[in-house]
Formats: C-alpha cells, sequence, structure tokens
C-alpha cells in the first residue's frame, strides 16, 4: 500500500486505472487520496479508532475501476480495506471522494476464476446485500454530526439501498450456486459480477455491520492460512469466508 502511493508519488500520476479484485481497487483508490494529499501522514485519513478519520476536502483524480472478480463490489464505493499491520488489525478508508469515477464491468474478466474463488468472493456479495439490508435504519443513526463534512460515508440503511440490497439479494440465491458449480455457466458469472456492483451501491451507501466488524480482527491475525484458490505468497483467508461464518 504505501509503495504503491511513493510510486504514485513519484510518478506524478494524474489518474488512475485499477484492473483487479477488490484489493487492487481498494490500493488504487488510497494511492489517489494521498497523492492528491501530499503533505497528509497516512493515519489522517484512517479510520478511528486507529486513524484520525479526517475528512477528504480536495477533489481526487480519476479513476477506473475494472474488477476481475464477483464480490466486493469496490467498484462502486467510497471504502478501500486494507491491514495495518503495525497494529496486526484490518481497517480502512471510508469517504465519498474515494468512489471510482467510473466502473467498468466485463463478464469476460471473471470467466478464469477457480470455483473457490466464485464461492469466496459470491459470499461477499451476500453479506454485503444482507447487512446493508438490516443495517440500522438513516433516521435511527446519531448523533448527527455538527458539520455536513463530517458525515460518515455511510447513513444508514434506506429506501434506495434497499432497492439495490435486495436485487442483489435474489441474485445470489439464484446465480452463486449455479456460478460455483459449472465454470462454463457464464450466464451465471456475468449475473454475479453485476450484482456484487449492485450490492455495492447498497452497502457503500448503507454500511455493514456485525459480520464485517468480526471478520477484521482474525484475518487481520492470521499468519499461516492460505485459502485454496488463491495464488498468492502470503497468507490469506478471504473476508467473505470469515464474513458467512459469522452469519
Amino acid at each position: 500500500m504505501t509503495e504503491a502511493i511513493e510510486f504514485a508519488k513519484k510518478s506524478g500520476a494524474d489518474g488512475f486505472i485499477a484492473v483487479g479484485g477488490g484489493s487492487v481497487i481498494d490500493t488504487a483508490k488510497i494511492a489517489n487520496l494521498y497523492v492528491n494529499h501530499p503533505e497528509a501522514e497516512f493515519l489522517d485519513f484512517v479510520n478511528a479508532p486507529l486513524g484520525k478519520g479526517l475528512p477528504v476536502r480536495k477533489k481526487l483524480s480519476p479513476l477506473i475501476a475494472i474488477p476481475t472478480t464477483a464480490g466486493t463490489g469496490s467498484e462502486t464505493t467510497g471504502a478501500a480495506i486494507f491491514d495495518l499491520t503495525s497494529a496486526k488489525a484490518k481497517t480502512g478508508i471510508a469517504h465519498r471522494a474515494l468512489k471510482p469515477t467510473l466502473g467498468l464491468i466485463d463478464p469476460l474478466n471473471v470467466r478464469s476464476m477457480p470455483s473457490s474463488v466464485h464461492a469466496s468472493s459470491g459470499l461477499d456479495v451476500l453479506c454485503h446485500a444482507l447487512e446493508s439490508w438490516t443495517a440500522i435504519p438513516y433516521y435511527e443513526r446519531s448523533p448527527r454530526p455538527s458539520n455536513p463534512i463530517m458525515r460518515p460515508a455511510y447513513q444508514g440503511a434506506n429506501p434506495i439501498s434497499d432497492i439495490w440490497s435486495m436485487h442483489a439479494l435474489k441474485e445470489v440465491v439464484k446465480y452463486l450456486p449455479r456460478s460455483t458449480k459449472d465454470p462454463e455457466d457464464y450466464e451465471a458469472q456475468s449475473r454475479m459480477l453485476f450484482a456484487a456492483a449492485a450490492a455495492g451501491i447498497g452497502f457503500g451507501n448503507a454500511g455493514v455491520h456485525l459480520c464485517h466488524g468480526m471478520s477484521y480482527p482474525i484475518s487481520g491475525h492470521n499468519k499461516k492460512y492460505k485459502h485454496p484458490g488463491y495464488n498468492v505468497d502470503h497468507p490469506i483467508v478471504p473476508r467473505t469466508l470469515l464474513c458467512s461464518c459469522r452469519l
């Protein structure tokens, strides 16, 4: 993450294209943020209590997000999640200014995903949709910020987020089993990719809650486990898997 920020600063980047899963898109969001705030310390924008949670006051550079997994919906949200290794915790930055300028959703980009990744990323769609559907309603959230700029990215469940969340839930029930079982079921893969974006619009507005909250400390302390289907050189337990286990 910090290496990406430094690279973007040195290169004088005035725009970003993120091609990959949620971690790639989130990294681009954060690099974009700090390129446009060169005076800021890294913890300035990180969510409290680990960071200062300062509001974003500048317009960011254009960011085009192209997802290659059908799960996070990061191409539609103002959230960027990462491991803060110094605190052995998973946290993030959340602000509407981080939302990509454009999300390009192409089903061709998810056809090479292994079945295990289809399953775990699809469960992320389920958790995003279900948690935003059951989030505290916007009119019950408190305390009210003293200044509009201090409003959180997540407003609580509302009529608009409910529409997107429920649509995503219905799609997951119908198409997740198919996309996991049959790697040639391109219709199911396409519908799950759009469901991921739909759930992102839902939870990106309403927010998530207990399942995601409980998954972060577990993920942040994972030292050895590598989930099948993820070809990486570091330990990884998908947040999707942890969230679904909390349901």
